[in-house]
């Protein structure tokens, strides 16, 4: 059998450590979004660090309500990882992850662990 990849064959890839910090919903919606940036990153589609992601197609990815996805996105919003910006007519939904922050929240849990 041939080894093949297959994480990068439609999975949505998330963190237990941003599942315990922010919760289910929130870490699945920044794991989809990450996937999402990462996309248009190889396409050199990223507007000043901002791609789009409309909420019938986040919903379709995660099965997260429109509800859902604002609140899973206002908390990485007030921690600081994530950036919305409404733009376009009829508006579209851009997002920018700030990998800094996402960073430090990733290393606190980590120096946590090394503590315990």
């Amino acid at each position: 059998m041939e080894n093949t990849n297959i994480i990068g064959t439609n999975f949505i890839i998330t963190n237990r450590d941003l599942i315990n910090e922010f919760g289910i919903n929130s870490a699945l919606m920044l794991g989809e979004l990450y996937g999402r940036r990462n996309y248009f990153r190889e396409r050199n589609e990223l507007k000043y660090g901002y791609f789009f992601a409309t909420k019938n197609s986040m919903e379709k990815s995660t099965k997260l309500s429109p509800y859902k996805q604002r609140v899973a996105t206002e908390i990485l919003i007030k921690a600081g990882i994530l950036e919305i910006k409404y733009i376009d007519i009829p508006p579209k939904t851009y997002y920018k992850i700030n990998d800094e922050k996402l960073l430090k929240v990733l290393k606190n849990s980590v120096v946590d662990i090394l503590d315990n």
